[in-house]
């Protein structure tokens, strides 16, 4: 009989925690529109999003500056999206550290209509909520998720590269909505063309021949102290380009310290929102990497030469090492690197796995492949940190 009413008890208190308890209407039509928002901003944004076709005060709220401030107080999530040739360029892979798992994102309609067709689609670069894609060869595309706003930009010149484009997200002077740039190299020449969204104009300027020239493929520019900086072909040197007024510093960081096989830099956010720069590098002579090393610039801001050096942070693990060294096949141009939410990324275009190094606690992971991946794809893999913001303007 004791054993009989113990377990109705636990019946009950579990009939009492999965009771679902619904609040009438009028209970949430007579909150004060404040209380409203402020626990609207407290849901995920993808629920947010969800809430918006449902009446035109939901559909208002993201144009509503006080909601607007709410949703910047608290800190979003940071997503990694996959882009690779085959994939339907309608949407796109997508990573959710929250929910440790795959979903699809779907990309703007703007961006599948008009004169270009969707298969000439192709994500280019990302920066602080905002994706760049190219529209065939004659324009881009850049695009804000979240808000579904978008903006087609005519390219140049028919001898840009839009290929080699790079987005940089730049914080406005009110420090709530923020602008971009894109550097654009030229395809026929060592010139680069430089669009900034404060001016609605392309202003080009001439080039750097060692870091843009036929034998150094461009591998993008890493964003660090307002200006995109390069590596030249060896013995490896770093250029820096500021893109305020479009002038090339050479010497803006000491060499590698060490002889290098291949190199990547790597401009990254910390949570003091501090610029910093890294440099992945696989250690080895010729042409042949037996380690890799990651190195961060120390030194004063606005420093440079011998006011700054090279300090190691990171040394991936031999049986790590050998497993991505056997994926690169000692083809480097195929590595590409990128910050992602404190973490800096290893990607090749021929493997469809991630290899990150966590900054904070200084260790290596690997990201598994997507599920959505076919088995007989092996090449044009592309990854991008696709962080969500409702301040990014178009």
């Amino acid at each position: 009989m004791m054993l009989r009413a113990r377990e109705q008890r636990r019946e009950n208190d579990r009939n009492k925690k999965e009771k679902v308890v619904v609040m009438q209407p009028s209970i949430w039509g007579r909150l004060p529109d404040e209380l409203l928002e402020r626990i609207i901003a407290l849901l995920p944004l993808r629920t947010i999003l969800a809430l918006r076709p449902t009446c035109r005060r939901f559909s208002c709220l993201l144009s509503s500056p006080a909601f607007l401030s709410l949703l910047h107080a608290h800190d979003s999530l940071a997503f990694l999206l996959l882009s690779h040739p085959q994939f339907s360029h309608r949407c796109l892979p997508l990573y959710d550290p929250a929910a440790d798992g795959w979903r699809s994102v779907p990309l703007p309609p703007s961006s599948t209509s008009g004169s270009a067709s969707p298969s000439s689609l192709l994500l280019l670069s990302a920066a602080s909520g905002l994706l760049l894609f190219a529209l065939g060869r004659s324009s881009l595309l850049v695009a804000n998720l979240l808000t579904n706003a978008s903006k087609v930009l005519p390219l140049p010149a028919y001898s840009a590269a839009p290929s080699s484009a790079t987005l940089v997200s730049l914080p406005s002077r009110s420090n709530s909505t923020h602008g971009y740039k894109i550097f654009l190299p030229c395809a026929s020449s060592d010139d680069v063309f430089v669009y900034d969204s404060a001016s609605l104009a392309w202003t080009r300027f001439p080039g750097f021949e060692p870091v843009l020239g036929r034998r150094n493929p461009h591998q993008g520019g890493a964003f660090f102290d307002g200006s995109l900086y390069f590596t030249t072909l060896k013995p490896f040197s770093t250029v820096g380009f500021d893109l305020q007024n479009g002038a090339w510093s050479v010497g803006v960081a000491p060499p590698p310290p060490e002889d290098l096989a291949f190199v990547r830099l790597v401009g990254g956010c910390s949570g003091s929102r501090e610029d910093h720069l890294y440099l992945v590098g696989g250690v080895g002579r010729d042409g042949i990497s037996r380690s890799l090393k990651l190195w961060e610039l120390v030194g004063r801001k606005g420093e440079e030469g011998r006011g700054r050096a090279w300090e190691e942070i990171g040394r991936l693990p031999e049986m790590m090492c050998r497993k991505f060294m056997s994926v690169c096949y000692h083809n480097y141009s195929h590595v590409n690197c990128l910050w992602h939410d404190g973490l800096v990324c290893i990607c090749c275009t021929t493997w469809p796995e991630v290899l990150f190094f966590k900054v904070s606690r200084g260790t290596w992971h690997w990201l598994p492949r997507c599920p959505m991946l076919q088995e007989k794809w092996s090449c044009g893999f592309r990854w991008f940190s696709f962080v969500p913001d409702l301040f990014a303007l178009v």
